[in-house]
């Protein structure tokens, strides 16, 4: 079953009613190559999604097209975490890739976690070190910027060396071996909503999706 080319005839319609958008919409979608790095696999929504993200500095473009190109094997590295298939409505069926956008929101996130996991290894060390000589030390002025820095930028870098790095979420289909790329989202948006989006383009552009989302 053939789907709706809902890109040409909402991009057409932009085209009428808007034409200074509809021209930055196309420079946008030429510029970062989608069309070449997809093979045209991608929804209007997620163009949209990508386009107005963009426009209102929501979103590290690089960062995100880094991701989509480790997913299509034209890029050896990722910087977040694998890929994981959502297991329960309404969602089910479908994959998520995290792509990480810079924001405050998420270093804080992954910092979190990262002190969760990995707590103060310099601090730690410290007293270890005290322990073992058998003496009784205080921390000096000297020693918090080397806490801080191995708290802040030291547990990052081992949550990104350990491939731990969250963001927000890529959402796509893999059909035939190929990946479809529906839309971008926040970890705050409820899947319903999401759904429904998807729902109401993305299944009109890949029919096949319907028995995915059974």
């Amino acid at each position: 079953m053939t789907g709706i080319d809902l890109k040409s005839l909402i991009l057409n319609g932009f085209e009428k009613q808007d034409p200074e958008m509809h021209s930055k919409i196309i420079n946008f979608q030429n510029f970062f190559k989608l069309s070449e790095i997809t093979d045209e696999r991608y929804s209007i929504t997620f163009l949209l999604d990508f386009f107005f993200k963009f426009n209102s500095n929501q979103i590290n473009p690089w960062a995100l097209l880094n991701e989509i190109k480790f997913l299509e094997g034209r890029e050896l590295l990722t910087r977040t975490k694998a890929a994981t298939k959502f297991k329960r409505p309404p969602l089910k069926g479908l994959w998520h890739k995290h792509y990480y956008d810079g924001s405050i929101n998420m270093l804080t996130n992954n910092l979190s976690n990262a002190i969760k996991k990995y707590q103060l290894p310099y601090f730690q060390q410290m007293i270890d070190e005290a322990k073992a000589a058998g003496e009784e030390r205080f921390v000096q002025i000297a020693d918090i910027p080397h806490i801080v820095n191995d708290a802040v930028s030291g547990n990052l870098q081992r949550r990104r060396d350990a491939g731990k790095i969250t963001g927000e979420w890529i959402i796509y289909a893999i059909h035939d071996g190929k990946n479809y790329y529906l839309g971008l989202c926040e970890h705050s948006d409820p899947q319903e909503e999401i759904r429904r989006k998807i729902d109401m383009t993305c299944v009109l552009e890949f029919p096949f999706l319907e028995e995915i989302l059974l």
